[in-house]
């Protein structure tokens, strides 16, 4: 019985230096697949049309940094927003 204790001890502890080897890949060697010339040609055209399509997009930054602002549903437009706050920092 100690035995067996003894050899599921040292096999617990061996398991995961054994993992950490380096040599075993299950996935195949992708790094050290060629590509051929057409792959080439089709990925860079890939990639041309890409940048291009970017290109003709507009700008779409917001006016404000505010995440919640289409959530809230504010009434009242910003610019009454803004005077009235100063309005109220002047009776202060």
């Amino acid at each position: 019985m100690r035995l067996v204790l003894g050899v599921f001890g040292v096999a617990l502890l061996v398991g995961p230096a054994v993992a950490q080897t380096p040599g075993i890949n299950l996935l195949g060697d992708n790094e050290r697949m060629v590509k051929s010339q057409a792959d080439v040609d089709k990925a860079k055209a890939v990639e041309d049309a890409y940048k291009s399509t970017m290109k003709k997009l507009p700008d779409q930054k917001k006016a404000t940094n505010d995440p919640w602002e289409d959530v809230r549903g504010s009434s009242e437009p910003k610019a009454q927003k803004q005077g009235r706050s100063s309005s109220s920092n002047k009776a202060n």
